[in-house]
């Protein structure tokens, strides 16, 4: 039985995530941002917690690690995407972005490591994209951010190198939860200057998610992780195109080709 901090449990893959955790007899400290949207779940105990405000993570972290005494695992999980041109973006909708998938995480792990450190062992799960390697049309500032939580992941990784600590970064593709549905459209008044590749992202983006695995794919990953069946640094998870050829292609392949591909995939126009 391990004790387990994992954020964003109201919905997706954080609330998979959870079952499957509890399920198999851990004890999960779960968060969101609203109280009403907690599960009820046995060996479950809801947290609190707003990744854009400082105060409510310090206060929801040492809340939860006071009960636990400490913590096995920390998962960074919770993420929420902005729609819309990169020159539509406010300079507060940037950084809302980014509190939300780089620096709160960030506050997370270094809120946890000491404990870990004092103990030399423990894992950090972070839950970045296949998005930060095959940026999603204008969801540029989300794939940047998903970008940077890998690479944190990767530079964790060294820094603990002396230690008993693991990082893994795990790289979800297309998963059929209310992710796209629940994303906030910015930048509307450009909607015309963006035409029609704008909505056509958006409609792609859509039948994409619709047609996705089910998150249970990534929770069980996650459990195998936990259980030590899975010792990668990086573990990409989804269906055969996205976590395994696309990468592949991707990673082989000269940017521009890359380019032509996401446009290929997402059906966008393509100007002279």
């Amino acid at each position: 039985m391990k004790r387990i901090f994992l954020t964003g449990v109201s919905s997706g893959i954080g609330l998979c995530v959870a079952k499957a955790l509890c399920q198999r007899g851990h004890q999960v400290w779960g968060t969101s941002r609203s109280r009403e949207r907690l599960p009820d779940l046995s060996g479950f105990r809801g947290v609190v917690l707003d990744l854009n405000d400082d105060g409510s993570i310090d206060a929801g972290f040492r809340e939860a690690l006071a009960a636990a005494g400490e913590f096995d695992v920390l998962i960074n999980n919770a993420g929420a995407g902005m729609f819309g041109p990169i020159e539509g973006f406010t300079c507060d909708e940037l950084r809302s972005q980014f509190q939300t998938l780089l620096v709160g995480p960030l506050h997370l792990i270094a809120l946890a490591l000491p404990a870990m450190r004092a103990s030399d062992r423990g894992l950090i799960i972070n839950i970045s994209s296949l998005a930060g390697e095959l940026p999603v049309p204008f969801l540029a500032p989300y794939s940047a951010g998903k970008s940077a939580l890998s690479t944190l992941s990767d530079g964790l990784n060294l820094e603990l190198a002396h230690t008993g600590i693991r990082v893994v970064d795990v790289r979800p593709g297309d998963f059929a939860t209310a992710f796209h549905p629940s994303t906030r459209r910015v930048g509307d008044r450009l909607s015309d200057a963006y035409a029609p590749n704008l909505e056509i992202a958006w409609r792609a983006i859509d039948r994409n998610m619709a047609r996705a695995p089910d998150p249970q794919l990534l929770a069980n990953a996650v459990v195998r992780i936990i259980d030590g069946e899975i010792r990668r640094p990086a573990v990409a998870v989804g269906d055969l195109f996205q976590a395994r050829i696309a990468i592949a292609l991707a990673r082989r392949s000269l940017r521009a080709w890359v380019h032509w591909g996401l446009r290929k995939y997402y059906g966008l126009r393509h100007g002279r």
